[in-house]
């Protein structure tokens, strides 16, 4: 049999730029049954979380016109200390990054697979308000600039 014309069925896109000082990557890959985001600022993968938009949330969501439905996520690798920030953090990351691409592609019922290895500080209990406003400043902006990676490399639209 002859493949050589067929396209290879899998689609990647990626991006890199500079957030905070940092090198970040992300990869998306669509794959038949998940789609696959890597979001790495150390060049290797991290904590792996596996999310799914609940169907049936989906589609109350959908009759009632909000634009959040619920998600289930789980840790497949990584899973930090349930009450440490980066855990709490990656997984509003993973809910989010899930949340968006339903809300973009209201067909797109594949759940994401998402590797997230980025710099973030856990809390000092010696810092200061504007220290620990700074700091939520600086993960805000982490979290906008990640979200438009992610978006920039959509391979669900």
């Amino acid at each position: 049999m002859d493949d050589s014309h067929s396209p290879f069925p899998l689609i990647n896109k990626q991006a890199a730029r500079t957030i905070q000082g940092r090198h970040t990557e992300v990869l998306v890959s669509s794959f038949t049954d998940k789609i696959l985001i890597v979001v790495s600022q150390y060049g290797k993968v991290g904590s792996v979380i596996h999310t799914s938009v609940d169907q049936q949330s989906l589609a109350s969501s959908l009759s009632a016109s909000s634009d959040l439905a619920a998600t289930t996520s789980s840790f497949l690798l990584g899973a930090g200390s349930s009450v440490s920030k980066k855990t709490q953090l990656y997984q509003v990351y993973a809910s989010h990054i899930s949340q968006m691409i339903h809300h973009q592609s209201p067909v797109e019922t594949r759940p994401v697979v998402l590797s997230l290895a980025l710099s973030i500080q856990e809390p000092d209990a010696e810092q200061s308000d504007v220290e620990e406003q700074e700091q939520r400043q600086q993960d805000r902006d982490l979290f906008e600039n990640v979200v438009e990676m992610v978006n920039e490399c959509s391979v669900w639209v």
